[in-house]
């Protein structure tokens, strides 16, 4: 028993530096319990507002009774700080096809939704039944709802109106309508036409369907740095010319000799850079190799060289080689 005790003793017993530490923490809880009070108390919280007059306003749009301006009955709704006064109105019977601003007005609708509704019928809109009302803007549901069973519309408003747009209709149009509706232009019928692919012009070039200015200049400017073309097939490496309109104008194109050959045993370094079938490298190695070795007497005796260069590459420069001296 007695060791229980001095184990329980032990286990709840504090230290000098535990004992102020809690004293201290129960100071600071007690502080921040009050201080609430003692805020509030220092800086009183500022007064309620008053929301009656927003009330009434929200209690005056909600009313069953609609809200008519005063241009109409004397008295104006204003939620500027000044309490809403809703007005009685007259319901009678009345045809939204032939009903005039100061009848729907009258009715309790309000001045927006009143022009609203004769600037539909006068753009030719009709109001066959009752339902139709509800597709003026701005009518709100309560305002269809109350005038519902006051919805009178007369077959003969409808005929009449439906009289007056034949009439325009049946008009005959004037001579410059008439001028108006016949073609500017005959369309021209397209004839394919034959293009050297060595020798056309951009212009040339435009003839052929789908090739504008743009695409004509590009394949000038290709053809001109290769030289010339040594195939038909090159036409469609043009950069961004689609191969659907390389395929459509392909059975129009012939072609001539090359007219630009590279000099291999005299060119310079830059000139066989630009050549778009050789590239930096590979002119680099080729140039090097003239200088080490001498000049090339065939294209065999070229392609001697292994370093930088494919089959497929020298496939595709032999028709643009000449070793002249």
């Amino acid at each position: 028993m007695r060791n229980f005790t001095h184990e329980l003793y032990e286990y709840f017993y504090f230290t000098r530096t535990e004992r102020n530490a809690s004293i201290a923490l129960s100071f600071l809880c007690l502080f921040f319990f009050l201080l609430p009070n003692f805020y509030t108390y220092v800086f009183p919280p500022p007064p309620p507002t008053d929301f009656s007059e927003f009330r009434a306003a929200i209690l005056a749009v909600t009313s069953d009774q609609p809200i008519v301006e005063n241009d109409v009955v004397g008295v104006r709704t204003n939620f500027r700080g000044k309490t809403p006064v809703t007005v009685p109105v007259e319901l009678f019977q009345f045809d939204p096809n032939t009903a005039t601003k100061e009848e729907l007005v009258r009715l309790g609708l309000s001045h927006r939704t009143a022009n609203t509704l004769i600037n539909f019928r006068s753009k030719g809109g009709l109001f066959f039944k009752k339902e139709d009302l509800k597709k003026v803007y701005g009518l709100r549901p309560e305002d269809y709802e109350r005038l519902e069973r006051w919805i009178m519309i007369e077959k003969k408003s409808i005929d009449v109106s439906k009289e007056g747009s034949a009439a325009d209709e049946n008009k005959p149009q004037s001579p410059k309508t008439e001028k108006l509706s016949e073609p500017f232009y005959s369309k021209k019928e397209y004839v394919p036409t034959n293009v050297d692919i060595n020798q056309a012009t951009a212009e040339e070039w435009q003839q052929l369907s789908g090739i504008g200015p743009s695409f004509s200049n590009r394949i000038v400017k290709f053809r001109d740095k290769l030289g010339g073309f040594a195939s038909v097939e090159q036409v469609g490496e043009t950069y961004g010319l689609p191969d659907s309109v390389f395929q459509k104008i392909s059975p129009y194109l012939t072609i001539s000799a090359v007219y630009k050959k590279i000099l291999v045993n005299k060119c310079s370094l830059d000139e066989l850079k630009a050549h778009p079938y050789i590239n930096s490298y590979q002119a680099t190695i080729l140039f090097n190799y003239r200088r080490q070795h001498g000049d090339f007497t065939s294209f065999a005796d070229l392609k001697k060289i292994k370093a930088g260069f494919k089959d497929e590459d020298w496939e595709r420069l032999e028709a643009y080689l000449s070793f002249e001296k």
